[in-house]
């Protein structure tokens, strides 16, 4: 085994010191139908046993898509789904769309799928896609009606006034760059799960750099349930970073306990698509545990986006149940091509 990339020891490690620069859905419960946001507008998800389409019912201005256009195709494999994602071409001299292969785990009960997808080198500008590979797409319920404001005795709307005669915001209240989601009627809709904001715990960033810290020395001297503990502490202080919520699975982990650890990686992914190490980690799990279909899904994606490497994949024992997998082989090919 590689220890400097083994389920991010080493690297939280490092990780942590460099701060000052910077539960899974059960297999046969997996249901996705119906409406859910993403950055090129409402979809409607049909499912048919194990294969899963999403189509627009309703269209942002990220792309120039139309009403029916399909952006979402794959298949389950327990809480995973793996398949292609749809993305357009921006800028001067682009356009038309393309087909990105990605992977997402189902979250929260089946109402958060978060995951990456793979999008091919290009001068042009990707229409819709975020910070980074990840996608994190939210199931939609539609928003209650709202109660009229009263009216002012001279006929005018009552306003809240804030201490400087300002308008009082409410802080749930989406911000205005954002365009209302709508379904096929026209109806405003709103995500059953919404996203946590960073800004609300940026108050605890000292505090959680410092548990970090904590939790890394406990970790490198093998106190792992003592490195647990600051870690949990960790994801109170700022439930929006996962680099706690991997950590926590990692100590999970150097027990033995690979489920736990698993639990915790999905946790982590929820938190932040972007986040690199989790795909590894779960692609080890998985090979750990013989569920090797499910780990060539993280493992492909986390070697198409650079989360993995060749060297370290090689020498890797948690990856040994791949090896002799014609899958496993394509992928050093690919890799080894591409370097």
């Amino acid at each position: 085994m590689n220890a400097s990339r083994k389920h991010g020891l080493c690297s939280l490690l490092i990780l942590v010191l460099s701060l000052s620069f910077a539960l899974p859905v059960a297999a046969q419960s997996v249901k996705l139908a119906g409406k859910w946001a993403t950055r090129m507008g409402v979809i409607r998800i049909h499912q048919k046993g194990k294969k899963v389409s999403g189509k627009l019912i309703w269209v942002s201005k990220t792309c120039p898509f139309k009403r029916g256009d399909e952006i979402l195709k794959g298949v389950l494999l327990e809480d995973s789904l793996s398949g292609k994602w749809r993305y357009c071409l921006k800028g001067k001299e682009c356009s038309g769309d393309k087909w990105a292969p990605m992977v997402m785990l189902v979250a929260r009960a089946g109402r958060v799928l978060s995951g990456a997808a793979h999008y091919k080198a290009s001068e042009c500008n990707i229409g819709g896609k975020g910070r980074g590979d990840g996608l994190a797409v939210r199931k939609l319920k539609r928003k209650p009606k709202q109660p009229k404001p009263p009216k002012q005795p001279d006929g005018g709307t009552q306003v809240a006034k804030a201490e400087d005669g300002g308008s009082q915001a409410d802080p749930n209240e989406a911000t205005t760059t954002q365009e209302p989601m709508l379904d096929e009627d026209g109806q405003p809709m709103e995500e059953e799960v919404k996203p946590l904001n960073p800004e609300d715990y940026v108050k605890n960033a000292g505090d959680w750099r410092g548990v970090m810290e904590q939790g890394a020395a406990q970790m490198g001297s093998g106190f792992f349930e003592r490195a647990r503990r600051h870690f949990k502490k960790a994801t109170q202080l700022d439930p929006t970073r996962p680099e706690a919520f991997s950590g926590i699975g990692v100590t999970y982990y150097a027990r033995g306990d690979y489920e736990e650890a698993l639990n915790w990686y999905k946790k982590a992914l929820e938190v932040d698509p972007n986040f690199g190490d989790a795909y590894y980690n779960m692609a080890c799990i998985y090979s750990l545990t013989k569920k090797n279909s499910l780990a060539f899904r993280y493992l492909h994606i986390a070697v198409l986006n650079g989360y993995a490497e060749f060297q370290a994949m090689e020498q890797d024992q948690d990856l040994k149940n791949l090896r002799a997998d014609k899958r496993y082989k394509d992928i050093l090919k690919k890799m080894k091509a591409a370097k």
